[in-house]
């Protein structure tokens, strides 16, 4: 009798075995499986741009109403910022009920050890703005394309039937993009047991335990925004949570794996387009901001977790205002610093300064920054979907009037 796995499930497994496998394997096993990871998250990055450029376009020149945009793109920020807020909010006090620092040693933190810079705001806002876009295609900055893309697609819009023949080769671009998507994602078991061969070898038990209680904290309170999104499935997009989870598990897995928003971007697109049934519009739309800017693991619950970390190792008591201020810092600096490389470690820098906490705090959990990056990257794609979702909501309700 075969037993036949989904999709899901194959990946599911891939993750396992690929720990596991890992942990036994001798060294030179490992270093050969290691590349095929590689490869596999270089596939993904190779359709990240030509998706996300001909999805928008394609999408955008189609519109009959341009205030529509106006209002996916408000909806999508107010839906970033609230879920950002509940997750940093579940940061805190998941932080407070473990007290991940209580019992820690700074001789954990490497020596030498720098802080992030913190970009400047201005210097954050040009960056996101087209400017060289070859150059910014480049530096892997996705945001500039975006914006170009939706302005591309709104003039072809403008231009009507005299821009057809640019707006049809786009669309069927689109869909070419897709095709590759999907054939390159049906490898995803396979790279992702190449990408956890490596985790599974490097990180032991004796690596883990000084900090398990912090690892804990991150996955639990990951856990607990994950059950929010179950939550705003249900009562704002009308959805079945179980269904929903199920249909977008393959980019959940996906994401814990590569660690990459980005990385896990064409997944993410086809998931919601193939799987969950939302438009291709609004997927095309949400999805790469969100893979930018969505950072409810990263940068809400990791950063808070971070600070509540640090003040306890260094005896440092914080204020009700300071617990505030930790919530607002981290809802705003998850879209403030989007698209900037290391965006946990910035994040996390940026909040620690705002409250006044040392930086050195965050060199005692740099060390273990994959085991928990990969539960922090599930939960901001997971966001992504969701946000993406609801909006889509929204979307159908304008056309059905």
């Amino acid at each position: 009798m075969r037993i036949k796995l989904g999709f899901g499930n194959q990946c599911l497994l891939a993750l396992v075995l690929g720990l596991v496998a890992g942990h036994f394997m001798p060294q030179n096993a490992v270093d050969i499986i290691t590349p095929f990871g590689d490869a596999f998250l270089k596939l993904l990055k190779l359709i990240i741009i030509p998706l996300t450029f001909s999805t928008i376009v394609a999408s955008f020149s189609k519109l009959d109403d341009i205030h529509l945009v106006q209002r996916l793109g408000t909806r999508t920020l107010i839906w970033f910022i609230i879920t950002a807020i509940i997750a940093a909010t579940i940061g805190v006090l998941i932080g407070k009920l473990f007290n991940p620092g209580l019992g820690l040693n700074l001789s954990l933190a490497a020596s030498d050890y720098q802080p992030r810079t913190i970009p400047s705001i201005s210097g954050t806002f040009l960056d996101m703005l087209p400017g060289n876009l070859i150059g910014q295609i480049a530096e892997g900055k996705v945001i500039p394309v975006i914006i170009f893309a939706i302005f591309f697609g709104l003039a072809l819009t403008s231009m009507g039937e005299k821009a057809n023949t640019v707006r049809n080769f786009f669309d069927e671009f689109s869909h070419v993009m897709f095709k590759i998507t999907r054939k390159i994602i049906r490898l995803s078991p396979y790279g992702i047991f190449a990408l956890l061969v490596p985790v599974g070898n490097e990180y032991g038990i004796a690596t883990l335990l000084p900090l398990g209680k912090f690892i804990v904290a991150i996955y639990v309170a990951c856990a607990l925004q994950i059950i929010v999104y179950a939550i705003l499935i249900t009562v704002v997009a009308k959805r079945n949570p179980i269904n929903f989870f199920k249909q977008f598990w393959p980019a959940m897995i996906t994401a814990f794996t590569t660690s990459s928003s980005l990385g896990t971007l064409p997944v993410t697109l086809e998931t919601l387009v193939d799987r969950v049934r939302i438009s291709e519009r609004v997927a095309g739309f949400v999805a790469p901001l969100g893979a930018t800017m969505k950072m409810d693991g990263c940068g809400a619950i990791y950063p808070a977790i971070v600070c509540i970390l640090t003040a306890q190792v260094f005896g440092i008591d914080l204020s009700l205002q300071q617990y505030i201020l930790i919530i607002i810092t981290a809802a705003i600096a998850t879209i403030g610093t989007a698209g900037v490389p290391g965006t946990a470690s910035i994040m996390a820098t940026v909040v620690l300064a705002s409250v006044g906490l040392p930086l050195q705090g965050l060199a005692l959990v740099i060390g273990i920054d994959k085991i928990i990056d990969m539960m922090r990257t599930m939960t901001n794609v997971t966001g992504s979907g969701v946000c993406a979702t609801i909006v889509d909501k929204t979307y159908q309700k304008h056309l059905a009037k």
